[in-house]
């Protein structure tokens, strides 16, 4: 009986993390939009030429060049800070705060018509010896974070943080970095559609 008795917490524990893990279809999701994103800033940026990444619509405007290497930065960098925050402690007194659908966050970030400034550490700063590097930089964080999406078995649904949208469970984080890829895809676009954009 002792035995049993000490063997019965650790199967409620178990039991317990794998409730908490997420679903399926939450995977499926997730890695649809990451995807999804990925396959549109990959058809954005195919061919473009040194003029063509390098051309600004105005001084103060970023480049494509900019753009990509923004993207690449903010895959690494939303991700380390959607980590850091499953290390706080679980605040399941939050989860009411939470008021935002899933299928809202992918249409809020994407919106164009709202400008947003990004924070410093999301700006770029030649931090890639060349555009190529930046890419496939990005491409290898990409996949790093589908392949998290779906091995993870961390609790995301009770670790929150604010966002403009609202408040955010950590899975919703993670449509907000797949999300975040087009919405300055989008921004390339805009870029490119320039009656000045160099033709090659």
């Amino acid at each position: 009986m002792k035995k049993l008795s000490f063997f019965l917490p650790l199967l409620f524990l178990n039991l317990s993390a794998t409730n908490l893990s997420l679903t399926k279809a939450e995977r499926e999701v997730a890695v649809k939009y990451f995807n999804e994103s990925r396959e549109f800033f990959l058809n954005d940026v195919k061919g473009l030429s040194p003029e063509q990444l390098s051309f600004k619509a105005a001084p103060e405007k970023w480049s494509v060049a900019q753009c990509i290497e923004h993207i690449a930065i903010a895959e690494k960098a939303l991700m380390e800070v959607v980590q850091n925050n499953l290390h706080q402690p679980l605040d399941s007194v939050k989860r009411p705060d939470v008021k935002v659908e899933d299928t809202a966050i992918w249409p809020f970030v994407t919106d164009r018509s709202k400008k947003r400034s990004a924070p410093e550490f999301l700006r770029p700063s030649d931090q890639f010896a060349t555009t190529d590097d930046a890419i496939k930089a990005f491409l290898e964080r990409r996949q790093k974070n589908i392949d998290y999406v779906q091995t993870t078995t961390d609790d995301l649904r009770s670790h929150f943080m604010p966002h403009s949208l609202g408040m955010l469970d950590d899975y919703q984080w993670l449509i907000v970095i797949a999300a975040h890829c087009r919405r300055h895809t989008l921004q390339i676009e805009e870029v490119k559609a320039d009656p000045n954009f160099p033709k090659k």
